[in-house]
């Protein structure tokens, strides 16, 4: 059997497990085969041509699938592409409840909302990122959604020493600042309601102009996955808020539920809407490998850009 056979079952049997253990349909599967693994396996190759870990932005808006998929596409890297990545959530990088307490005290209220940038710890990041980088073993951080804060130490995660590449995935990963012009244009009620004095917007964009820049620097590419338009994300984060109220009643059947009713979606989405229009708009033109997702997440084209404004990668 020739290797491209042998690797192509390795990778289905890869797919196959994985989707059985996530619970996962089997058009994700499918999908994974034909959208991403050329670009997984292209993606191997140029790591290791790389004199230092590498690092690929992945952003795509709230339930699009993105955490999923890097997850896949790094046990890809590893069980079938010898490549030893790990997978970074902008997520579990947010600042602590008491820390963006005091942001909404002294800045801002909207700042108690985490997801925005400015709510993320940046140089803990960073500072994570430099020690993979160097090889080392290093403790992760996990964000715990359901409470609202930084889980406790006792609960991260610890990488294995060695990373060559880290897939670091958000919803805000890889973007620029707005033009100032736009800042003064209210996109939903939110905005016009409780941020008249565009302070909260100005402090967003002075963080993608500061410290997101400095992080958007490290990106050696960018992969995009497209939503069709903001409406959608109301209804895949929706879904990811159900799951979650599921596995919390699940491991904690006699406590109250604290995820969000549907309402409280609603405005805990408001906060986003303002980039990931502003994602929609200029990624699409920025990102290297840019998927285009139907309202089902299942994806309509893939476009492959030697364009990417950021990519070290040689695109193929």
């Amino acid at each position: 059997m020739h290797n491209e056979q042998v690797d192509s079952l390795r990778l289905r049997e890869l797919v196959k497990a994985f989707q059985g253990a996530g619970g996962l349909p089997l058009a994700f599967g499918e999908s994974y085969m034909q959208w991403y693994a050329g670009v997984v396996q292209h993606l191997a190759s140029w790591t290791r041509t790389c004199a230092a870990p590498s690092i690929i932005g992945l952003n795509g808006c709230q339930g699009s699938g993105k955490s999923t998929l890097a997850t896949l596409m790094a046990q890809t890297m590893c069980q079938l592409h010898g490549v030893a990545a790990i997978v970074l959530s902008l997520d579990d990088f947010y600042l602590t409840k008491d820390e963006r307490r005091q942001l909404a005290v002294d800045i801002h209220p909207l700042l108690m909302t985490r997801g925005v940038p400015g709510t993320h710890d940046v140089p803990l990041l960073l500072n994570t990122i430099e020690q993979l980088r160097a090889g080392d073993r290093v403790s992760l951080p996990v964000f715990d959604k359901a409470s609202d804060d930084r889980a406790a130490i006792q609960h991260w995660r610890t990488s294995d020493p060695g990373t060559e590449l880290i897939i670091l995935e958000g919803w805000c990963v890889g973007l620029s600042p707005q033009p100032t012009a736009q800042l003064g244009l209210s996109v939903n009620d939110l905005e016009r309601e409780q941020d008249a004095d565009l302070v909260w917007r100005q402090t967003i964009n002075q963080q993608l102009s500061g410290p997101y820049a400095t992080l958007l620097a490290e990106l050696d590419a960018l992969l995009f996955l497209q939503a069709p338009h903001f409406d959608a994300v109301l209804e895949w984060r929706w879904e990811q808020e159900q799951q979650l109220s599921a596995r919390y009643q699940l491991a904690h059947p006699a406590d109250q539920d604290p995820t969000m009713s549907r309402d409280d979606m609603v405005t805990f989405i408001s906060h986003y809407q303002r980039l990931t229009e502003h994602a929609l708009a200029t990624l699409p033109q920025q990102a290297d490998y840019v998927w285009a997702l139907a309202e089902d997440r299942s994806v309509s084209n893939l476009r492959i850009q030697a364009g990417g404004t950021r990519s070290k990668v040689v695109l193929k």
